[in-house]
Order: structure tokens, then sequence, then C-alpha cells
């Protein structure tokens, strides 16, 4: 349901743009690439039961990786709107038994959380009629998280966690460089900076994931 209603919006958006151009003006560029991710976030605690006895537990996520894509339409040559999706596993652990201020008997366990953001915003082209076209932007959005299971084996048990949707909002820079002096198909990177937070489904508190994403792939002007 969630990615039904992501795609709705996104084709939403994508009319509402479609309705601004005519035939004599109209400039599009889609871009598909591969994206690293990295959160600013440590971890974070909570205590749940997990068979018969209650643990101080601890979730974690590093690094990951995917692709992703923009479609952005020029409404001149320096101002453009654009619609970004961006596909990820990161990769989780779960560690039960964490005891504040010694050491413990901890039984742990990693698994890749699927994420998926999609993101509308504008780009500023300072340089479109350069060899490299560096654009800065600004968009919004939401973040969603998959559910993700953990098994530990050790405690006969599988921990599931459930993360609820999330606001998002953040900074856009990138190039796109031509790859020939009249081709339509680009070299494009980005760098894109999110803030968002990450809530398990059922519990108050919220912390900032605040993920650096960078991507690298390939673009076509149309």
């Amino acid at each position: 349901m969630k990615r039904t209603l992501s795609i709705c919006f996104a084709l939403a958006f994508l009319v509402a743009m479609s309705s601004m151009a005519t035939a004599a003006d109209s400039s599009w560029i889609v871009r598909g690439s591969y994206v690293m991710t990295w959160r600013s976030t440590d971890s974070y605690q909570t205590e749940s039961v997990i068979g018969d006895n209650p643990l101080l537990n601890e979730f974690s996520l590093d690094s990951g990786q995917g692709f992703g894509f923009d479609l952005e339409y020029k409404m001149n040559p320096k101002l453009g709107l654009a619609v970004m999706a961006i596909f990820t596993d990161i990769e989780g652990t779960f560690v039960a038994g964490i005891e504040p201020g010694e050491e413990s008997d901890r039984v742990s366990d990693n698994n890749t959380v699927d994420t998926y953001t999609v993101n509308f915003g504008a780009n500023y082209h300072f340089t479109p009629d350069s060899r490299v076209d560096f654009y800065l932007g600004a968009f919004v959005g939401w973040w969603s998280y998959d559910s993700v299971k953990f098994q530990l084996p050790v405690l006969d048990e599988e921990v599931k966690i459930d993360f609820d949707d999330q606001f998002s909002y953040g900074l856009n820079a990138g190039i796109d460089v031509p790859l020939g002096a009249d081709s339509s198909w680009l070299f494009t990177a980005a760098l894109k900076y999110l803030v968002s937070d990450l809530k398990q489904s059922g519990d108050p508190r919220e912390i900032a994931i605040d993920p650096l994403i960078a991507s690298i792939g390939i673009g076509y002007k149309f």
C-alpha cells in the first residue's frame, strides 16, 4: 500500500510538470544511478521481553547501497523541478542482552533493512551552457522502511522490528557532463544530505538517521 501511494504521488507530480511544458520548450533529464548511503546515527537501545526475560536490546544501522533515479523538467535553462526515488539495503544489527556499564552475555544477528525514499524538489543549474553543468537543489518527501527480522537461535527466538514512515527533506548537489559534443547522454554524479528520523513502530522515541547519499550513473536529455 505504501509503495502504491508513493508511485501515485510521483505520477501526479509528473503529470503536473508535463502540463506546464510545450512542444517548443520542453526539456527533460532522466538519471539512473548506483547509490551508497551512510547514516549519521549510531544506535538506539530499548528494553523488551524476549522469551521470558526482559532484556535491554540495541539496534544499529550501518552503510548501505542500492539504486536511484531522478526525473527533472527544466522550466528554463537554470531552473528545474524534479522527482527523486532511492532504493537501498542498509545493514542492520540487533543485539540482545546489553547491560549498561558492564559486560554481559550478548546475542546478536545481522540482516538488511530494505528502505526507499521518494522526494520532490527543485534544482538550480549554475552552468547550464558549460561542459560541466553544476546544480544545487532542495527537496522534501518521505522515507519508508520495511520490517526486518533477526534470528536469535541461542534464545530460540525471532525478533521482528517494524518502522513507521518518516517525513524527510534535504539538499542536493550534482553535476551533469555530456558524453560527447552533441550527445544527449550524460555522466551524472550527485551528493544528497537527507534529514529524517528512524522510529520503531509502537515506540515513542525517534532518533535522527540523517544519511549522506552519494550517487554515480548515466543520464539522458530529451
